[in-house]
């Protein structure tokens, strides 16, 4: 087998971040909704998220600049993650792109949403799962900024329970990012 050798040092970022990204797959996707200060809802995917600690549980998603997620988080304290499903890719797809400030991803996208009854958040009507976080804080690495909440609920469709108390995965059909503009599905369980 011959290797080639790329090193990080020696590469433009965006080349080491487009072979990580297409290295680290499946990603899953975090929907992240805050409030923007005109209290519309800020909808962004991220695939840079994970569970950080499960005692107390924490979620984090990372920003690989200071974006509005961040910031809104940051002044709110608090935002909501959601686990879009593979029906959601093209609305998921759709909220990665900039919009002109004060315009709504979730508006844009024909999505609906509430308050979050125990934070200061967006939540998402039309999701199988939504994720109540209070910011907990903030790490920053170089450019990227990790903000990292404390799980305060978890909202799940009665229909995607197994009788085990977990997620039955083929009927939550979560949505992963893979490289380049590729989404995957988990379609087979070993």
């Amino acid at each position: 087998m011959e290797h080639v050798v790329f090193k990080p040092e020696d590469e433009a970022p965006v080349d080491a971040y487009k072979l990580a990204m297409s290295l680290v797959v499946p990603r899953p996707i975090a929907w992240v909704a805050t409030f923007n200060e005109d209290g519309s809802a800020n909808l962004a995917p991220y695939a840079l998220f994970s569970v950080v600690c499960t005692d107390p549980l924490m979620f984090q998603f990372t920003s690989r600049a200071p974006k509005d997620s961040y910031r809104n988080a940051k002044r709110e304290g608090a935002f909501t993650v959601h686990i879009a499903s593979v029906d959601d890719q093209p609305k998921v797809a759709a909220t990665s792109k900039e919009l002109p400030a004060g315009v709504s991803e979730a508006d844009a996208v024909g999505m609906t949403w509430k308050k979050a009854p125990n934070v200061n958040a967006p939540m998402l009507d039309d999701v199988r799962v939504a994720v109540e976080c209070e910011v907990h804080s903030f790490v920053e690495v170089e450019t990227a900024i990790l903000t990292i909440g404390k799980v305060k609920a978890i909202h799940t469709d009665s229909q995607i329970m197994a009788e085990d108390g977990m997620v039955d995965f083929a009927k939550l059909n979560p949505l992963s990012k893979l490289g380049r503009a590729q989404w995957g599905r988990t379609e087979d369980f070993v």
